[in-house]
């Protein structure tokens, strides 16, 4: 019995020990299964974005208490039971048995004019208008996120830049060291060379610190709570000039039709129109047949009626002419947000337009010019033909239309994100 006792502890500890352990491997499962990747494409941005950003995940359950309230749409009025005494005598000489009266009545009101068809409606279109929230939430998050990431490539980009400038200086001032030891130069183009690279030294670090804030943003909407992956994190991707013909009078028709702030308010304005009904069956009342027992002294009888409601006194005024006001203002904010839409396709338009131009003309000409005016003027400072300062010029003018560059591609690419936001179609895909 003592080695059964021994064997059995044995065994229960160990179902203890390894009990902890299982829970813990499973939540090191679920932690690696939800952990950021070191790779960000925007596809894969936005399928973790789906999957974790808070927003969207308050949204979800704005539609879960939507569907709440058709639980309590569908159940009829709850019926009720009377017991009363009557009659009982303190004095007098008639007998008591002859005199009391007792009962028990049965009471279930019958809504009129169709109230629970009503509030089963309005429970259904109160849903719709949470999962049209949603959608809007989603659309506008969405947005959000294909701009974060896109401002990830833009840092990235033009920490590149700057790298490269300060590369191209520390070669230049390598080689004018050696020219000033051989005497070919004074010491001053040397410290000059030398203070222009100090310039740039601080140019990437706060390009670094761009790449870096930009991460932090867009782990940020990816729900990420733990930032040590910031320094391993690679948002890949490139940031070229793609052109997405549009055609306004199309857009415009897109924005009226799909436009997600446009659908939440035709859905709330049905929720409106219903929610007048409602009020207005209300206002009729409701049918209150009973049946009942009753004993009258040593008879016994049976008692039966109905209360019907009379149109006089309160018929739900009140809550008529509120119904009826809320569905004035949804109509004209429907009508406020549809002109908005329109205004709004026409300006993100025509910064469209503008910002395609600009990127067209960096990409036809003014790129290829500045590289050919330093390659030219570096070849002429080393064949000593050229100043110091004028190539200086030369690579500074170069780095800042380099720069210039990415930044007309990206306010190319918000204002196509903000087209498809306006519209409530995919224009970039």
């Amino acid at each position: 019995m003592k080695h059964f006792n021994t064997i059995l502890a044995i065994v229960l500890l160990a179902c203890f020990m390894v009990t902890p352990l299982r829970s813990q491997t499973a939540t090191q499962q679920t932690v690696s299964a939800s952990k950021t990747p070191d790779i960000l494409t925007l596809e894969s941005a936005t399928e973790l974005f789906l999957k974790r950003n808070l927003s969207l995940e308050a949204a979800r359950l704005e539609i879960n208490v939507a569907e709440a309230e058709k639980i309590g749409a569908r159940l009829r009025p709850r019926p009720g039971v009377t017991i009363s005494a009557e009659n009982l005598q303190l004095t007098g000489p008639t007998p008591f048995n002859r005199l009391y009266e007792t009962g028990l009545t049965v009471t279930q009101p019958f809504e009129l004019g169709g109230q629970q068809k009503l509030r089963m409606e309005l429970a259904d279109r109160t849903v719709k208008v949470a999962e049209a929230q949603l959608t809007n939430v989603l659309r506008a998050r969405l947005f959000e996120l294909k701009r974060t990431y896109y401002e990830a490539l833009l840092a990235n980009e033009l920490l590149i830049i700057e790298e490269e400038t300060r590369a191209g200086f520390t070669e230049l001032l390598r080689f004018n060291t050696v020219r000033f030891q051989e005497g070919y130069i004074a010491e001053g183009e040397v410290i000059k060379v030398r203070l222009e690279r100090i310039k740039f030294d601080s140019a990437v670090a706060n390009s670094s610190l761009s790449l870096k804030q930009a991460k932090i943003r867009l782990l940020e909407m990816l729900g990420e709570s733990d930032f040590a992956c910031l320094e391993s994190l690679e948002v890949r991707g490139v940031l070229r000039f793609e052109e997405f013909p549009l055609d306004l009078t199309m857009i415009r028709e897109n924005a009226l039709n799909n436009r997600t702030d446009i659908k939440v308010l035709e859905a709330a304005l049905v929720l409106t129109e219903v929610s007048v009904k409602l009020e207005r069956a209300r206002g009729k009342g409701e049918v209150v047949p009973y049946v009942g027992y009753k004993r009258v002294g040593v008879d016994n009888a049976v008692l039966a009626g109905v209360t019907v409601p009379l149109p006089f006194g309160n018929r739900n005024q009140g809550g008529i002419a509120r119904a009826e006001a809320e569905q004035r203002v949804a109509e004209a904010n429907l009508r406020i947000v549809c002109n908005r839409a329109i205004a709004e396709v026409e300006s993100m338009y025509r910064a469209y337009e503008t910002a395609r131009e600009q990127v067209r003309a960096y990409e036809v000409g003014i790129l290829k010019q500045a590289d050919e005016s330093r390659d030219i003027s570096l070849f002429s400072y080393r064949e000593g033909v050229a100043e110091l300062i004028t190539l200086l010029d030369a690579q500074r003018t170069r780095t800042e239309i380099r720069a210039n560059y990415y930044r007309a591609l990206m306010a190319y690419y918000t204002s196509l994100f903000q087209l498809e936001l306006a519209t409530g179609t995919n224009i970039t895909r």
